[in-house]
């Protein structure tokens, strides 16, 4: 029985009850993993600062969300030193929460204007489960 199904039969639907912030349902791990791969996919922009300020403020939101400052993410870097043990980490995570971060890593990657990103992006998602269907669906609901 998955999470939420449980809440739902412990407390019914009522929406006073649902769960404000998907990522509360990540582990730190999952935290930390998407923290990093926020920083990867960062990497796709040119560098001018106005980038890197918008890429700054976007990871500093989502880290505030999640609960992981920097200083934690930066700890965490030794740890998922690779895009595939970032994904592995992810595998399995709340469905809710992977869509808020793909719109989150999305947001970063337009910010750079790599197509290569994108396709990037796309592949790792296709990794987690996702179809670009499922993906453009996400960017729909959001704009």
């Amino acid at each position: 029985m998955s999470f939420r199904s449980l809440l739902k039969n412990l407390f019914g639907d009522n929406s006073s009850n649902r769960i404000e912030n998907p990522y509360d349902l990540l582990t730190w791990n999952q935290k930390l993993a998407a923290m990093n791969l926020m920083a990867f996919l960062g990497g796709s922009c040119s560098g001018t600062a106005l980038e890197l300020n918008k890429i700054n403020h976007i990871m500093s939101v989502e880290g505030g969300k999640m609960g992981v400052s920097g200083n934690a993410m930066r700890a965490g870097r030794s740890q998922f030193s690779d895009v595939d043990i970032m994904v592995t980490a992810l595998m399995g995570a709340n469905r809710g929460a992977l869509e808020n971060l793909f719109w989150a890593f999305y947001c970063i990657v337009a910010v750079g204007k790599s197509k290569e990103a994108v396709q990037m992006l796309l592949g790792i998602y296709r990794r987690l489960g996702f179809s670009e269907q499922d993906c453009a669906l996400i960017l729909e609901k959001r704009v």
